[in-house]
């Protein structure tokens, strides 16, 4: 007689196909046993009873007409393996190919769906000295049997126990047509805004993958640790596998990127009739460990499945469908936890033992599993798909689990904080602010330029070349003059220059008179450029004769010979002002907001810098540096400050020269140019222009303030293999650059964000402040001695994005969160991931998109918009593209208007192009 298969057995059908996210699996239980002397003819004799007592084992499947039966007669599905003539390391060879084909097996339908293999090796113990001789592999496909089922089975299989009567099975009652539909409104309103149900640290996109291999890890915990966590529980009332099940999942949450889980839940009552079969379902359950304490979470967890069991008429099937249609391309329900507690299981004196085993489950990307052994104790068994999930992180998840849990029965609290029991290793790299080594860098700047031996070069720009010693007398004759001007330590002084001697020059009278200096976008628009000056506060701005301001001076009167002889200062005042905290420079950047920020930066800060780098580097006055990176960008500062605190010299490209990449490669060849250091784009730029020759003074390269491209460092080593390559990272509040990574010869693909320099520490923090595990995508924080005093607006001190964070120890700390995103390496590197609300890098400068729209919707011809970033030129160059929907009646033609220009020039020099759009009120990012 044939019967209609139910939903889940045509779900589990369909998953078998490929055409579906990590589908190309059957719905697979696969187990292990060990038992020694095994007789195997009563095993056989043993499964032929099994087989027709039970019609499940009996069970096929007409795939076309979607339909089962049972077959009258008995076969069996037992192989034998005799590896008893085989060498240990061959027996072990060909068992482990055993193991494999038998734990991924796809069982043709059309036969009875389970195998049974009996494996006969030679006498050998097993990791706790128990001898075998027999390994029995099970394999039942869950088509004809559920868990609990096949467990059933397997232990009658080992037992000589008499086999109970069984009626024959009976279809499950049909719920009326009320309750389904009270039931589907049940779950539409609870899985209404699940879009990305579980966002784990997956190895790629689960839409991506449509197919993949199964691995097992496992956890046991000894059965005194869960009666105790039972006794924890209880005050609560909270039941045991509600406790086990919170636990779990608050732990696990803590690897996704919002703290949010949406689990399916494998839901089993037996049948009536006694009858084995599959009548399972499931519910979806949704985790958060956010807000509340742990005890209340775990409370509210119990009350949410307790109230799905309720609503079982709207189907797991069901569910899927609903949750397919909400997700962006994946699985539905990709986590899986399933309570196995109730399952039996082979007795502790049972001559047979249970080793392993392995499930696979169509679009399953994880499946958690709770499952008790022969002693009682608890195994957490997790299987997972491999192309979706690093074996690492699984492990470093039960790891977690297993510290909690102990932590909690060693203290007899259920409330114990991430810290205690989240590995931060990763974090192995960091450095205490405590071993900041003071580097008198203005003290030894000073000896170069004023000492006696001063006589090697210091500045090349164009036609002109200064020797330290009349760089020197420069500095001295401007230090003179601003001093006649009552320009005083700590008074702000403004250097409204392009890339010039003049700019160096007053840059550094500056730092060593202790004046905060502010250098200036010379290219910024007139309305930005009245901003950055009006809330630096300055006493004094040094232009080029272009500015209309009551305060202003250009170069010439300040570098004047005049009788007035500078007060210089002393060395004791240098070396205390190179440590000193006191802000030394402000820097603007795009901040966070779209707005430029002025950043307060210090000398201690900058000479930890300094002074890492020129170790690192091995600098000395034989090298020759080159500015590229525009003076007002955190980077020339090293530029400036890493070669004539070294006494190396310093080449400036003339000011024809500011962007013309032929130039650089002339230059670097002219003046054998032996470091290189700037964003990118410009390095690019540099090497696209390249000759044969021009380069191979190059003994090290650095870039960094955007994404490295891999091919830009193959060309770099074919141009050089001993090349040293450097990426450099962090932002502006940060110093300079507060990370770094080396590019080893064989490294390839993504270039790492790096490790923190000496006396910084890197976080990676999700959302709330609690630290991210290893591989887990959060928000980057940075803490040390490189961080900015904080933001100037309006004349004060302000500490945006500046945050109290509480370290891996418990203490607090500050640090500066970061606009970007990243994870770390197992190995303590950290790798950047993207930037947050909507910032993107445009040739090494940040920039807001949602600041963008927001200026671009203000055209009165544009009814919405959408600014994105899209790869631009043969370079795949970030470029940035605004669409936008016209106000009715208003063309394309309407929004080419110059304010529209002009009001985007005050955030970005961009490229615009146009795309018409019709039909739709608005439009979204992608």
């Amino acid at each position: 007689m044939e019967t209609p298969l139910t939903a889940l057995q045509q779900a589990y059908l369909l998953g078998r196909s490929d055409r579906w996210p990590l589908g190309g699996v059957a719905m697979h239980d696969f187990r292990e046993y060990r038992t020694r002397q095994r007789d195997v003819p009563r095993l056989e004799a043993r499964l032929a009873e099994l087989v027709q007592h039970y019609p499940a084992l009996r069970t096929c499947i007409d795939v076309q007409r979607a339909t089962q039966h049972v077959r009258p007669e008995v076969t069996l599905h037992l192989d034998r393996h005799d590896l008893r003539s085989l060498d240990g390391e061959a027996a072990q060879r060909q068992t482990e190919q055993l193991r494999d084909r038998y734990s991924h097996q796809r069982h043709d339908p059309s036969q009875p769906l389970w195998r049974i293999a009996v494996i006969q090796l030679a006498e050998q113990q097993d990791p706790t000295g128990s001898p075998y001789d027999t390994l029995i592999f099970t394999s039942f496909d869950a088509l004809i049997l559920d868990g609990q089922g096949i467990s059933t089975v397997i232990a009658r299989l080992f037992d000589d126990r008499p086999l109970a009567p069984t009626a024959a099975a009976l279809p499950p009652p049909a719920a009326s047509a009320a309750q389904r539909q009270a039931d589907a409104a049940y779950w539409r309103e609870k899985l209404q805004d699940v879009t990305t149900p579980s966002a784990l640290p997956w190895r790629a996109p689960l839409a991506n993958l449509t197919s993949s291999r199964y691995r097992r890890a496992t956890l046991t915990l000894p059965r005194d640790t869960v009666k105790q966590l039972g006794r924890l529980g209880s005050p609560h009332a909270l039941l045991r596998n509600s406790l086990l099940s919170a636990l779990i999942l608050d732990t696990l949450a803590h690897w996704t990127t919002d703290g949010e889980l949406c689990v399916g839940v494998p839901v089993a009552f037996p049948a009536a009739d006694g009858a084995l079969g599959n009548a399972s379902s499931f519910v979806a359950v949704r985790y958060s460990r956010h807000g509340e304490d742990f005890i209340q979470r775990a409370q509210a967890l119990q009350d949410d499945v307790l109230g799905a069991l309720d609503h079982l008429a709207f189907s797991g099937v069901d569910l899927a469908r609903q949750l397919l249609g909400q997700s962006q391309g994946g699985p539905a329900l990709p986590v899986i936890l399933t309570n196995c507690l109730g399952w039996e299981t082979l007795p502790a004196e049972a001559p047979v033992r249970f080793h392993d085993g392995l499930t696979q489950t169509p679009q399953v990307a994880i499946d958690i599993r709770l499952t008790l052994d022969s002693e009682k104790n608890l195994q957490l068994c997790v299987d997972y798909a491999e192309q979706a999930l690093h074996g690492e992180q699984v492990e470093a998840m039960l790891a977690a689990l297993q510290r909690r849990i102990l932590h909690s029965c060693q203290r007899a609290d259920l409330a114990i904080a991430p810290r205690d029991f989240i590995d931060l290793a990763h974090y192995r790299h960091n450095d205490s602010e405590a071993n900041y080594a003071p580097y008198p860098y203005l003290a030894q700047l000073a000896e170069r330029l004023f000492g006696a031996q001063n006589g090697g070069n210091a500045l090349i720009c164009g036609e002109q070349t200064l020797t330290y010693r009349e760089l020197g007398q420069r500095i001295a004759t401007a230090i003179a003059n601003l001093q006649s001007r009552g320009v005083q330590p700590g008074n702000v002084v403004a250097l409204y220059l392009p890339r010039s001697p003049e700019l160096v020059i007053f840059s550094l009278a500056c730092a060593l008179q202790g004046v905060i200096w502010v250098p200036v976008d010379i290219n910024s628009p007139p309305e930005r450029t009245a901003y950055l000056l009006e809330n630096c506060r300055p006493t004094l701005v040094v232009h080029g004769g272009d500015l209309e301001t009551p305060i202003g001076v250009t170069p010439a009167p300040l570098l004047t010979p005049t009788d007035r002889t500078p007060a210089l200062p002393d060395e004791q005042t240098l070396v205390e002002r190179s440590a000193s905290l006191a802000a030394s420079y402000y820097l603007y950047t795009s901040g966070t907001t779209g707005k430029p920020k002025c950043v307060v930066l210090n000398n201690r800060a900058t000479a930890n810098v300094i002074h890492q780098t020129q170790v690192r580097w091995a600098v000395t006055a034989d090298d020759v540096f080159i500015s590229v990176t525009p003076p007002h960008h955190d980077m020339s500062m090293f530029d400036l400050f890493g070669s004539l605190c070294a006494g190396a010299t310093l080449v400036l490209p003339a000011s024809h020269q500011e962007k013309d990449a032929i130039s650089w490669n002339q230059l670097v060849e002219k003046h054998r140019v032996s470091l290189w250091c700037s964003v990118p784009a410009i390095l690019e730029m540099l090497l696209t222009c390249k000759t044969a020759d021009s380069l191979r003074s190059l003994r090290l390269v650095a870039q960094g303030g955007d994404y490295i491209k891999p091919a830009t460092v193959q060309t770099l080593r074919t141009l050089r293999p001993d090349l040293a390559l450097f990426s450099l990272g962090g932002p502006t509040e940060t110093t300079i650059w507060s990370i770094w990574h080396p590019i080893a010869p064989q490294e390839s693909g993504t270039v790492p964000y790096g490790r923190p320099l000496p006396a910084n520490r890197y976080f990676i923090c999700h959302d709330d402040g609690s630290h991210c595990p290893a591989g887990v995508v959060g928000r980057i924080h940075t803490a040390g001695v490189n961080l900015a005093l904080g933001y100037l607006e309006q004349g004060e001190l302000k500490q945006h994005d500046f945050v109290t964070l509480e370290g891996p120890d418990g203490q607090s700390l500050r640090a500066f969160r970061t606009g970007d995103q990243g994870y770390y390496r197992a190995d303590g590197n950290i790798m950047f991931a993207t930037r947050v609300n909507g910032y993107v890098k445009i040739r090494g400068v940040r920039v807001s998109l949602p600041e963008i729209e927001d200026v671009l919707r203000r055209h009165p011809a544009i009814l919405d918009m959408v600014v994105v970033d899209y790869p631009s030129g043969e370079n795949n160059e970030a470029a940035l593209g605004a669409l936008y929907l016209t106000r009715d009646g208003k063309t394309a033609a309407a929004v080419r208007d110059p304010r529209l220009r002009h009001r985007l020039s005050a955030l970005y020099p961009y490229s615009h192009a146009l795309y018409p759009c019709r039909g739709a009120a608005a439009v979204r990012q992608r």
